[in-house]
């Protein structure tokens, strides 16, 4: 098979979603996050953002931070950009919110992706240090999921999340969120380096907590859980990318894992608060600071390409969706993103593609 000759990935004309960084800033101490200190974006760089994408024919923007929340224009950038008549989607912990502000959240917003790193009181203080009532941000995230068309849940994978998934699932099936999203924290893989990925002993149990140290077998492990939640009615995944092939089964990894056709920049970019363009939340590639000059980087060009993959991978029936798992993540692992994710394993990606793979709709 000359799998050098296969296609290019395409990619729409615009991009799908243009995600803003408005402020480094957040009131959380998450152990899996990168410390920012920037000061906010100043809101003539947004809304010039903003002009842009709407003179492009963009239909959905993503306000993110840290803690947008915080930024003193919040209320001014989501009225500014529904008037341009985007859908808005607000990245949020959903904490310390007082009226007026939810109000203009309410009234603007079409999305809301809140934040939830534990299950309770402590489990969430713990991990986020978070100084805010637990209960008031349960209450909050009620009144947006009864006033927005769409609410998600996202909770960032670690071992110790994995052991209280079923502590989770009461609270996620109270909530009802269209979704309940989990991420794969992207992390550097040198554990000894890059002490900020360790979970802090109150969490982890006193140990065992190293978010670097989670493997293939640990995600086989939280797949089933997740399989069998889905079961129940929950509409969970692993929402960033990761090689569908290490389900074993690729019809289960299908329902399990979203993939990757939506991030590194193969649909959306995200504007950083430093100022440039960039792939993804954890790619920083400076693509430039338009929208324009950015989706036509050559370097996005690059990403599309298959013919860096595993040869396995240029015959697997996922691959649009897959897209070979996570680039920041072979960076990390190759010091370099044309490169195979280091949870690709040839021989579980042969015994996924020896089975039937029937091609349907996600459900």
């Amino acid at each position: 098979m000359d799998y050098a000759s296969y296609a290019p990935m395409k990619r729409p004309s615009i991009p799908l979603e243009i995600v803003i960084e408005i402020t480094g800033r957040c009131r959380l101490l998450c152990p899996y996050c990168t410390p920012r200190k920037r000061a906010d974006v100043p809101l003539k760089d947004i809304k010039a953002t903003l002009d842009e994408a709407a003179s492009l024919g963009i239909k959905v923007i993503r306000i993110t931070g840290g803690e947008p929340l915080l930024h003193p224009d919040i209320q001014t950038i989501l009225t500014y950009a529904k008037a341009n008549k985007f859908a808005i989607i607000l990245n949020t912990a959903a904490e310390d919110i007082n009226p007026a502000l939810m109000k203009t959240i309410i009234t603007n917003v079409d999305a809301a992706l809140v934040s939830l790193q534990g299950h309770n009181e402590k489990s969430n203080a713990s991990y986020t240090r978070s100084k805010f009532s637990f209960i008031d941000k349960i209450k909050n995230i009620f009144f947006l999921k009864t006033y927005l068309p769409t609410l998600w849940i996202a909770t960032v994978i670690t071992p110790v999340m994995a052991r209280s998934f079923a502590q989770f699932l009461p609270l996620i099936k109270n909530i009802n969120p269209e979704a309940w999203i989990l991420l794969r924290p992207i992390s550097n893989l040198n554990s000894k380096s890059d002490s900020r990925f360790h979970l802090p002993p109150s969490f982890s149990g006193g140990g065992n907590g190293n978010i670097l140290d989670m493997g293939i077998p640990f995600y086989r492990a939280l797949t089933l859980k997740i399989m069998k939640a889905r079961q129940r009615g929950i509409n969970v995944f692993i929402a960033n990318p990761i090689p569908m092939c290490i389900a074993g089964d690729l019809q289960i990894g299908r329902k399990a894992f979203f993939g990757a056709k939506f991030d590194n920049g193969h649909a959306r970019i995200v504007r950083s608060a430093q100022g440039f363009f960039k792939p993804s939340y954890f790619l920083e590639t400076n693509l430039g600071k338009t929208i324009k000059t950015a989706w036509e980087h050559p370097f996005l060009r690059e990403l599309n390409r298959t013919d860096y993959l595993p040869r396995l991978c240029q015959r697997c029936p996922v691959l649009d969706t897959c897209r070979g798992g996570c680039r920041s993540m072979a960076m990390r692992a190759h010091q370099t993103v044309f490169a195979p994710d280091p949870l690709f394993d040839p021989a579980i990606a042969q015994k996924a593609l020896s089975k039937p793979y029937l091609k349907h709709p996600r459900p």
